[in-house]
């Protein structure tokens, strides 16, 4: 039974190793299977446009990545993800030295997007959800109370539900472990998107001794921003389906 839970769960495979075979496992390792990650590689995105979502908002300054991502619950079971991402126009080469990712490439193909000067403009962010919201059905944004008040305060003046989605276990447990497991049985539908697998294989997780897990950007070696994002939109979108009302699934039942 343990042996299934570890090749089934990643998370699960250090605590395997060390608990039950005895063997001192590397504390930093991955922890996002990506052959798991690439189940749906071949996978397009299917047609979004005025589709519900919810949306995970982690800012940046100047070193790290600032990042939107759309979490689409299909049908299917599946979600779709639809990121968004900007650094600073003038450190993409010195980033691109530093991370030795091909930023410049992905700025070129639309991955990437670059703002003016040597930090994140938050107006052009505002701007580029608005737009997003004009097209996709936002029901929520979940956003990173680090340096956000005013983007939050402004875009709920230009319409939207903006929530404060603590970096915590408390917050991040139950989305992070409901994320792992949407990936390792292949329902994460990411359009093959290369900053977003990148990402995906930089995570390495923090688990406190109860078993609860959230991301490290301490210990991850390179950007997870993406990933997060995804991680606290999904957390919108489990919250919004446990508040459905039971009258809503099931009707009326008349006696």
């Amino acid at each position: 039974r343990e042996v299934r839970k570890a090749r089934e769960t990643p998370s699960e495979l250090t605590n395997f190793l060390r608990l039950h075979l005895n063997i001192v496992t590397d504390a930093a390792e991955m922890w996002l299977d990506i052959n798991k990650w690439d189940l749906t590689k071949d996978e397009p995105l299917p047609e979004l446009q005025g589709q519900t979502c919810y949306g995970g908002l982690d800012l940046a300054t100047s070193k790290d990545i600032a990042a939107f991502v759309l979490v689409f619950p299909l049908d299917t079971g599946s979600y779709a993800l639809l990121p968004r991402f900007w650094i600073p126009a003038d450190n993409v080469t010195a980033r691109e030295r530093r991370d030795k990712v091909p930023y410049q490439s992905w700025i070129r193909d639309g991955y990437v997007q670059t703002t003016e000067g040597d930090v994140i403009d938050f107006d052009v962010i505002r701007a580029d959800i608005n737009s997003l919201g004009a097209v996709y059905d936002i029901k929520e944004i979940a956003a990173d109370p680090w340096n956000s008040t005013q983007i939050q305060t402004q875009l709920i003046g230009d319409g939207f539900e903006v929530f404060k989605f603590g970096q915590g276990f408390a917050s991040m447990n139950s989305p992070a472990k409901e994320f792992e497991r949407l990936v390792t049985s292949g329902r994460i539908i990411h359009g093959r998107h290369p900053v977003l697998r990148w990402m995906a294989g930089n995570v390495v997780i923090k688990k406190d001794p109860a078993g609860n897990i959230m991301p490290d950007k301490a210990r991850s070696s390179m950007k997870i921003d993406g990933i997060v994002s995804a991680i606290m939109g999904l957390g919108r979108s489990m919250v919004a389906t446990d508040d459905t009302s039971a009258y809503e699934e099931h009707g009326l039942t008349v006696i």
